[in-house]
């Protein structure tokens, strides 16, 4: 699967490559959409219990803007990692958890805003008891992500 210079290896995509990945959003092309949450397709981390809906990026706007949903499994965390070239803002939707920001520990529930300044180290961790999910939209939709940890590639769904 090549689409816009991308090689998709066995249906995944790297992290780095949602931004330029039309097969895994509602509709392609500039202008206005309304669509349903319900209609998007599901992306599952190939290392983790992590799922992933990407909502708008460059295929579906034409404009340089990355926005999904993410929801993590009880007790599930990303791996530690930063981006150059944007920043990252995510609002919590549901369930609870950690945020680890510079070495430092913030609780998340719903209704918790977060602001990561470009280049910002942090790591994501749901509650054991509790899922997590949220909002989850970056300044510049095409940008590094640096793993400090295991890269994070997605599974795309199945046609």
């Amino acid at each position: 699967m090549a689409e816009h210079g991308i090689h998709h290896h066995e249906g995944k995509i790297p992290h780095h490559q949602l931004f330029h990945a039309g097969e895994i959003v509602v509709r392609e092309g500039t202008g206005s959409k309304v669509f349903h949450l319900d209609d998007v397709p599901e992306l599952a981390s190939v290392h983790d219990g992590r799922r992933k809906k990407v909502l708008l990026n460059k295929p579906s706007t034409g404009k340089e803007l990355l926005v999904d949903i993410l929801t993590y499994g009880p007790g599930v965390t990303c791996p530690l990692h930063y981006h150059r070239g944007t920043d990252h803002f995510f609002f919590v939707l549901d369930g609870r958890g950690r945020l680890l920001l510079n070495g430092e520990e913030y609780p998340l529930r719903a209704g918790t805003v977060v602001w990561i300044a470009e280049g910002d180290v942090h790591k994501v961790f749901a509650d054991e008891e509790s899922s997590l999910t949220f909002l989850e939209y970056f300044s510049r939709g095409d940008h590094e992500t640096v793993f400090l940890e295991q890269a994070c590639e997605w599974q795309a769904p199945k046609r």
